[in-house]
């Protein structure tokens, strides 16, 4: 009984080896097979690594699977898009110093917007000291 029992054990780990090696096998065929394709890729694109870089790339999806999870992460949110602006050049006639004053009241109207945004899109206020978001709809 000990003998049959240590047989079996014997065998089943004389297989367990071999498919182990038979694996390990696989592995490294694989691994000189795309060594070959990679070599012969980059004499190819006249060893241009960054060529080879690119054409895996762009063979192997990963510019598309970019793609989908960049969609994927914005699913959902309704992201808005505003669009601010300081009221274009000079054409009024106002003078240079008052051109600069403009131009920081220009940052100073831009910002209810912007907070508006940020709130919509994230639900976030700004810092009390940075100002508050008016109960008025736009």
């Amino acid at each position: 009984m000990a003998d049959s029992t240590f047989y079996a054990h014997k065998q089943e780990a004389e297989a367990e080896l071999y498919a182990k090696k038979k694996e390990a096998e696989g592995i490294v065929t694989l691994g000189n097979a795309q060594g070959a394709y990679v070599s012969t890729l980059l004499n190819a694109l006249g060893n241009n690594y960054t060529a080879v870089r690119d054409y895996l790339m762009i063979n192997g999806g990963m510019f598309q699977e970019i793609a989908k999870i960049n969609v994927e992460s914005v699913r959902g949110l309704e992201p808005k898009v505003s669009i601010w602006t300081n009221g274009g050049d000079n054409g009024g006639g106002i003078t240079e110093g008052a051109m600069g004053m403009k131009e920081v009241a220009g940052v100073y109207k831009m910002l209810p917007p912007l907070f508006k945004t940020v709130h919509e899109q994230t639900g976030m206020l700004p810092p009390a000291w940075m100002g508050s978001l008016s109960d008025k709809s736009s």
